[in-house]
């Protein structure tokens, strides 16, 4: 399973904070549906750790995130001082 290395910039888990943050989503209802649509082993612990940069998520997790989160792929490369604005 391919990943997405973020271990020195969080970016992609940064941009995941705020998507969620703008659809008013909790992390809960975002792992269950990660977990309805086939993306296995997300957990609280591990979606935590991606949001925070420790865990890199996988391209199978960040093309269900655009579904859920309804965005273009791009939403999570954007820069992080661009996204806040």
């Amino acid at each position: 399973m391919e990943r997405i290395t973020q271990t020195r910039n969080p970016i992609i888990g940064t941009n995941i904070e705020r998507l969620c943050k703008e659809r008013n989503m909790r992390y809960i209802d975002v792992i269950a549906k990660l977990n309805i649509k086939g993306v296995d082993y997300v957990t609280t612990g591990i979606f935590s750790k991606v949001i925070h940069g420790h865990n890199n998520p996988s391209v199978e997790m960040l093309i269900a995130l655009t579904e859920i989160l309804n965005c273009d792929f791009n939403e999570f490369f954007k820069n992080v001082d661009n996204a806040k604005g």
